[in-house]
């Protein structure tokens, strides 16, 4: 199925052992600030990065205007955004990536084991197999045109963003904030909807 390139909307992916939630205070404050509908779309925290990317596809059912991802939806994010960069660049307009999983293979290696939905509260095994699903996929092609946009908080104690500035910096544009934790508590932080609206597509 081709996606509908006229239905502006912002598509938004969780992170690891999450899922959409409804009602959604983040999804309301991206939808207050750049002004369009917010889809949620999910994958399985314990599925192949394969058989998640098929997942995921089949819920976009319009070109993407924003993708937003946090964590390891970031990765999932990127991954997307790039397909549809690549076929549709004028309607891809932005792509924002908060604490991203950057580089999963590595950064999820303690996460071996069984695990409980943060929102279905229903256990799950993310298995060495599924791992290693990630390795040597990239976190983003700098090849293709694509209006990226990383957040970070420096105090995440999941993933470390001081390393993602170090290693991505050059290739995209990185902002930090002193504090919100790994989730982003700081969304709607007057700093944070500031920085956002700054760069809202026109």
């Amino acid at each position: 199925m081709i996606p509908d390139t006229q239905d502006l909307k912002i598509y938004m992916i969780h992170g690891f052992a999450s899922g959409a939630k409804h009602p959604n205070a983040k999804a309301d404050i991206f939808e207050e600030v750049f002004g369009l509908p917010v889809q949620q779309i999910e994958y399985d925290s314990a599925a192949s990065f394969a058989e998640n990317m098929v997942a995921l596809h089949r819920q976009v059912d319009a070109v993407p205007h924003i993708m937003i991802g946090t964590s390891l939806g970031a990765f999932y994010a990127s991954q997307l955004s790039e397909h549809y960069a690549e076929h549709y660049a004028e309607q891809v307009q932005l792509l924002l990536m908060l604490n991203p999983c950057h580089t999963p293979a590595e950064i999820l290696k303690d996460a071996v084991g069984v695990h409980e939905n943060f929102v279905t509260g229903e256990s799950f095994e993310f298995t060495h197999t599924a791992l290693q699903s990630y390795a040597g996929i990239p976190f983003m092609d700098s090849n293709i045109a694509l209006n990226r946009h990383v957040l970070v908080n420096l105090d995440d104690d999941l993933i470390d963003g001081q390393r993602t500035m170090d290693l991505f910096g050059d290739a995209v544009s990185v902002t930090s904030f002193p504090t919100g934790g790994h989730r982003f508590e700081n969304l709607a932080d007057k700093e944070v909807t500031g920085f956002l609206q700054g760069i809202k597509p026109s």
